[in-house]
């Protein structure tokens, strides 16, 4: 039947081929590979559906509401603040890469969290995320992002709670699932905090201002006095007054050429700006040198 199709009408024959490549293509689309044992990994059997979600309804929901742990959504036109890190998980040995993102159109925080990719498996079981391949090849869906894009993101949520008391820190993490570098027509300031009574909410595991102001970017600076470094060591340094807590997550990129420690004890600051991380129960992450004002 189909070689006398062919034969006597050649032109359907070839619209029905068309058509029916069409179809064959739309219908691969709408799976995505994979098994659900790892956060952010598709699943061939069904097409998934992404809620539209601001990152505000993200970050104040209780983890079971329609913005919850396990959700996929699609954020629109977010910003990276941050550029792209990489660690290995302890719990499995594979290499992540993680960006944080912030929402330029919301005017009360929360208005950023993190977005994560899952990459290879590490070197070693000792490896750190120094040992894994740099972010542009890993392969991952954040291979080509950076900071001061404008993207919209689809993804897989993941509610992260602090394991140490009083456990009131929450990581709110996206397992991108589709990226999309859109116009760069968004930027982000960061919010200025003047006043140090402030700053001793920015200690680890303690406060709820890691919460409030989770994944946005901040600039600590006090109307009067400066920013003193009390204390270095191998993951980040304190700052008085209040006893801030500040992460080396990006030390790489702020440490001038040839230092071995920086910003030295004792040392003072008129302003450090950051990124607001809530991960283990919270860190404020410098990303540049610039973020460091004398």
């Amino acid at each position: 039947m189909s070689e006398r199709l062919r034969s006597r009408y050649p032109s359907l024959y070839r619209g029905l081929q068309a058509g029916i490549l069409a179809l064959s293509v739309s219908a691969l689309s709408a799976c995505s590979g994979g098994g659900t044992s790892t956060p952010g990994t598709p699943d061939m059997s069904l097409p998934y559906e992404y809620k539209p979600a601001t990152i505000n309804q993200i970050d104040l929901d209780p983890g079971n509401g329609p913005y919850g742990n396990a959700q996929r959504v699609v954020l629109e036109r977010v910003v990276a603040v941050t550029k792209v890190d990489k660690y290995v998980n302890s719990a499995n040995q594979q290499c992540r890469y993680q960006i944080w993102v912030q929402d330029p159109m919301c005017t009360t925080p929360p208005c950023g969290m993190v977005v994560k990719a899952i990459g290879p498996m590490a070197p070693a079981g000792s490896s750190s995320g120094k040992d894994c391949p740099s972010a542009a090849t890993s392969g991952t869906l954040l291979d080509t992002i950076s900071k001061g894009d404008n993207v919209r993101v689809r993804g897989k949520l993941v509610f992260e709670v602090d394991s140490v008391a009083p456990m009131t820190v929450v990581e709110h993490q996206l397992f991108v699932e589709s990226i999309d570098i859109l116009s760069p027509d968004a930027t982000i300031n960061p919010i200025v905090f003047s006043d140090s009574a402030l700053y001793s909410q920015f200690v680890t595991h303690l406060g709820q201002t890691w919460n409030k102001y989770e994944g946005m970017s901040v600039t600590l600076q006090p109307t009067t006095g400066t920013l003193q470094v009390t204390a270095f060591d191998s993951s980040g340094f304190k700052t008085n007054p209040g006893g801030s807590t500040w992460g080396d997550t990006f030390d790489g990129d702020y440490y001038p050429s040839g230092a071995t420690t920086f910003p030295t004890i004792g040392s003072m600051w008129k302003s450090i700006s950051a990124v607001v991380s809530t991960r283990h129960g919270g860190e404020l992450m410098p990303t540049r040198n610039k973020d460091f004002v004398p």
